[in-house]
């Protein structure tokens, strides 16, 4: 059973999908699965709990997009990171 940090984790890496497709820095699933290094049948998995995303997957939506990493991970802070 997934911890409740695991869990929030999780959720604000599909969020940051949600915003990140809202800001059309992506266009489809499969562009947000490519650049984060995500199976594309795995984002499903993730989307029903049944699967969490890995430290890879977090590494490349930040670096990838310039979301912050605090956000991810604490939920704090603004959702893009400022240099």
């Amino acid at each position: 059973m997934k911890s409740q940090q695991r869990l929030e984790i999780d959720k604000r890496f599909l969020k940051a999908y949600r915003l990140l497709y809202a800001d059309e820095k992506v266009q489809m699933k499969k562009d947000f699965c490519e650049a984060t290094a995500l199976l594309p049948q795995n984002f499903s998995m993730l989307e029903r709990g049944d699967l969490s995303c890995t430290v890879d997957n977090i590494f490349n939506l930040c670096t990838k997009f310039g979301v912050s990493i605090e956000w991810v991970f604490f939920g704090k802070g603004d959702f893009y990171a400022h240099d």
